[in-house]
């Protein structure tokens, strides 16, 4: 479907119509993977599958600028209740500083407040032109000196977000992309928060989910993943079961991570994981007290202790390895 929100005047004095394709859209879906067609890898495949089909209770939007019906410009969310993520920011290179790429934006984010939206993230170089024409629409870096954004309707999202509620466990599904990026992208937990997905600290996990969510679909990679939700629908912790194949026999490696808010509710999280039957490792980096916690309620025992193991924000970690079977 597609709606249309304005106009803009480009600098140019060209009217360019603002609007909006809202996927699956039969009618619009081969216009999009050709404007888009560059987008890389698992970019592409979500691309080519949201226009043409649902994809579990995700919403993906293009936002389009068109001067005399021709596409010059695009920018994509992907939300789900209010959450989202905003990338696939394109402008055709010979319709570039004319400011079809901010007038663009200035619909989509109005777009999406009306829309009860609440939460935003990107992700751009810092200090980068682009950096500043996110930040001129009210994003922040998620820490200091980073090109990952983030954009609150009200200050108080993440607090609210998180607050502490019931939770229970769940298999992954499309929808979760974006609310997994918030969980992601907390400050102040667990620097080492996945060793198969590469996530060290605050982290925009827009490609990562992709490659998870590609390989779940489509690999034998992964044993299980589970994701730990509260019943406001926040996603507040993930646990996945890959194969380490370094070793013969192939071992296991839990990655485990959770907001603080939610410790208790881990057990669960762990109890609902098919685990295999093979050795299963655990990976804790030394500041992560109520994840070795966790884990050793969960029947994990440390097996040993990795001095100077990674080294994260200028400060060095010890790594934990806890195991079972």
């Amino acid at each position: 479907m597609y709606d249309k929100l304005g106009e803009v005047v480009l600098k140019t004095e060209e009217r360019m119509e603002v609007g909006v394709i809202t996927a699956p859209d039969e009618p619009h879906a081969e216009a999009v993977k050709q404007f888009l067609g560059h987008k890389p890898g698992n970019y592409k495949w979500h691309i080519e599958r949201c226009v043409t089909e649902d994809l579990d209770a995700l919403e993906t939007r293009f936002y389009v600028g068109k001067v005399d019906g021709r596409v010059i410009t695009n920018i994509m969310t992907v939300e789900y209740e209010g959450v989202g993520i905003l990338g696939h920011v394109f402008t055709l290179p010979e319709q570039r500083r004319k400011g079809a790429c901010k007038g663009v934006m200035g619909y989509q984010m109005e777009d999406f407040r009306q829309r009860t939206g609440r939460a935003l993230y990107l992700g751009t170089g810092y200090n980068s032109p682009p950096y500043y024409i996110y930040h001129s629409f009210g994003f922040e870096s998620v820490f200091s000196e980073s090109g990952f954004m983030k954009y609150y309707v009200n200050t108080d999202f993440e607090e609210r977000y998180f607050s502490p509620a019931p939770s229970e466990p769940k298999s992954v599904e499309w929808h979760d992309w974006p609310k997994v990026t918030a969980l992601s992208g907390i400050v102040g937990s667990d620097a080492l928060r996945s060793l198969a997905w590469d996530v060290y600290g605050p982290t925009n996990f827009e490609g990562g989910f992709l490659s998870f969510k590609h390989d779940l679909e489509t690999k034998d990679v992964y044993d299980d993943a589970k994701l730990l939700i509260t019943s406001d629908g926040a996603i507040v912790g993930w646990a996945t079961v890959s194969r380490d194949s370094r070793w013969q026999p192939a071992t296991a490696v839990l990655d485990l991570f959770f907001h603080s808010n939610f410790a208790d509710d881990v057990p669960a999280l762990l109890s609902a994981v098919a685990f295999p039957e093979s050795k299963v490792q655990c990976y804790v980096d030394s500041n992560s007290e109520k994840k070795a916690a966790v884990l050793e309620t969960a029947g994990f025992t440390c097996e040993g202790r990795l001095k100077n193991q990674f080294t994260y924000g200028g400060q060095h970690y010890d790594v934990l390895v806890f195991g079972r079977g």
